[in-house]
């Protein structure tokens, strides 16, 4: 399993013992369009690669993803067509803004050699992070990152799904492996953090095209939701991702993993619902573009990190158990597929097989009370039903012989949960497993994302 808490230390060292400096390459010709941005295999790249792909490889199998992402800087591959052209393109772009907070006092602090490699492994490490959930990254500007997700094979939900399990996975490196590293040097770790701005837009509200001349120029993308983005990254908090109207809309995004940002004013809380300050329309009237703050803590719970990291910094309300596994399958055209947690959206009226197992050579008291709580949540939900948990669904988990004719006890009994696809939008599965003594071994939950 991946040491989270030594990513980032790992990552330095690794990068900063080379002998030449690893650095994005910006795309400036049409042989781009010829390389598949993903690599199915790390076995052909070059040793200063590997060490570039570090945090790819360690966190990209987590989410499903195969290969690492060696898409370059610039121009969006799908796009390089467009370059020096006077041609334009509507197309969806679900846009991310990161912002390193507090680190210009680093340059007052200590020598720049020093400033100059902490920064820049910073930079590479949100670059790695965005490419390990199949992000491009358009630009680097100072000390901010802009990405896009999303092209012309991937599914618009997808896009959404791998900018928020981006942002979720930033702010972990950031808390758990960065600013333990910088106190662990002695670097001055109390102001610095990160922003994260992000917002969709659909076809229509899109338009890519080549900007500047041939020369001094880029391809790049406009439109509300993109400029959104960046506006919502400068108003997000210290360490906070700020999710805009686009976003939330499409994929109707639940309350219960988001929030309103507040601000104290003379002593009293004031909620920023709306991005400010408000854009008008062409008739002098507000667009009221709503923004919701991602809830970082919640949103653990259905990640897709491994478990028994969630429990240490969730502060207890994921369980993990060494013995114990839950798992989610879909069931199409026959085929039954481990289906990862929140790492992309299904299609609607698929089989989904809910199973937990435990292992039987250990002391765990049988038989196991294994409990399911779903909760539904969306505009097309009943009322009755949105975000409320249902009633519970008991099973147990026996220890018993493999067949009538093999009396030996079967190692990994389980039980299984059938469900089905439904309702658009991100919907939880919550497991819990009790001791015959109803000691809880066990706590954890599944996201479901379906378009």
């Amino acid at each position: 399993m991946a040491n989270f808490e030594r990513m980032f230390e790992d990552f330095f060292d690794s990068v900063n013992g080379q002998s030449t400096s690893v650095a994005l390459e910006k795309s400036a010709s049409m042989e781009a369009m010829d390389s598949h941005p993903v690599m199915e295999s790390s076995q052909s790249l070059s040793v200063g690669s590997q060490k570039e792909f570090l945090l790819q490889r360690q966190i990209r199998p987590y989410f499903g993803k195969q290969g690492v992402n060696d898409s370059p800087i610039g121009t969006h591959p799908d796009f390089i067509a467009l370059e020096g052209t006077v041609t334009t393109q509507n197309h969806y772009a679900c846009t991310l803004f990161v912002d390193i907070k507090g680190s210009t006092r680093l340059s007052v602090l200590y020598p720049l050699d020093i400033v100059f490699k902490f920064k820049n492994a910073v930079i590479q490490t949100c670059v790695e992070i965005i490419r390990s959930f199949d992000g491009h990254v358009h630009r680097l500007m100072g000390d901010a990152v802009m990405a896009f997700f999303g092209g012309n094979s991937t599914e618009k939900e997808d896009a959404v799904a791998d900018a928020i399990n981006c942002s979720i996975t930033l702010r972990v490196i950031l808390e758990e492996s960065i600013k333990p590293w910088m106190e662990q040097k002695g670097l001055d770790a109390k102001d610095f953090g990160f922003r994260v701005g992000c917002d969709f837009g659909d076809d229509h509200e899109v338009l890519w095209g080549s900007f500047g001349y041939q020369n001094v120029g880029e391809v790049s993308a406009t439109g509300l939701p993109v400029d959104m983005a960046s506006k919502l990254q400068g108003l997000a908090s210290k360490n906070q991702t700020m999710l805009g109207q686009g976003l939330l809309d499409f994929v109707n995004w639940p309350e219960k993993y988001s929030q309103i940002k507040t601000r104290d004013k003379g002593g009293v809380q004031e909620n920023l619902p709306v991005v400010t300050p408000n854009l008008t329309d062409n008739e002098g009237t507000p667009i009221d573009y709503v923004m919701r703050q991602l809830s970082y803590s919640k949103s653990l719970e259905f990640s897709a990190l491994p478990r028994s990291f969630r429990e240490r910094i969730t502060e207890g309300s994921v369980k993990a158990h060494s013995q114990i596994n839950f798992k989610c399958f879909t069931l199409i055209n026959g085929k039954r597929s481990q289906y990862i947690s929140a790492s992309k959206f299904l299609d609607p009226n698929i089989s989904l097989v809910f199973e937990v197992e435990a292992r039987t050579s250990n002391r765990l008291n049988f038989p196991l009370k294994v409990v399911f709580k779903k909760t539904n949540h969306g505009k097309a939900v009943p009322d009755n039903e949105r975000d409320i948990e249902q009633k519970e669904q008991v099973k147990y988990i026996q220890k018993k012989p493999i067949s009538q004719h093999i009396k030996s006890i079967a190692p990994f009994p389980k039980v299984e949960l059938n469900e089905a696809t439904l309702y658009r939008g991100l919907h939880t599965m919550k497991c819990e497993v009790y001791e015959d003594d109803g000691a809880l071994l066990f706590r954890d939950w599944i996201g479901v994302m379906i378009r």
